[in-house]
């Protein structure tokens, strides 16, 4: 019988973590209210269903481009895996909000 502690605590908590800042981003590119970090991670996980089922189905690898840039540009290595979450996360995001603004009558006005 496997634990709950056999690695699906840690991916539980980079999935709520990426879904957090992914959300968060999304919300301060997009000009969003500020949701506070159960709903961002809400919105971040979404987020990365939404853009990982779209980069999959164009056959694009997320962050592959940033995380080369990074490396050529300051010789860092950052794991690809980790940056293409947030990349899809974020876009997601962004079309989950953007979509949420059509449907609910455009931009909302301050």
């Amino acid at each position: 019988m496997e634990s709950l502690f056999d690695g699906n605590v840690m991916k539980l908590i980079v999935m709520v973590l990426v879904g957090a800042l992914s959300g968060t981003l999304a919300a301060r590119i997009m000009k969003g209210d500020h949701f506070g970090f159960v709903t961002n991670a809400i919105l971040g996980i979404a987020g990365a269903v939404v853009g990982g089922t779209i980069f999959n189905f164009l056959g694009i690898t997320a962050g592959a481009g940033i995380v080369k840039i990074i490396d050529n540009t300051f010789g860092v290595q950052l794991p690809q895996n980790f940056v293409g979450m947030i990349v899809s996360a974020t876009l997601g995001s962004i079309l989950i909000m953007w979509v949420g603004r059509m449907l609910k009558g455009g931009r909302r006005k301050r």
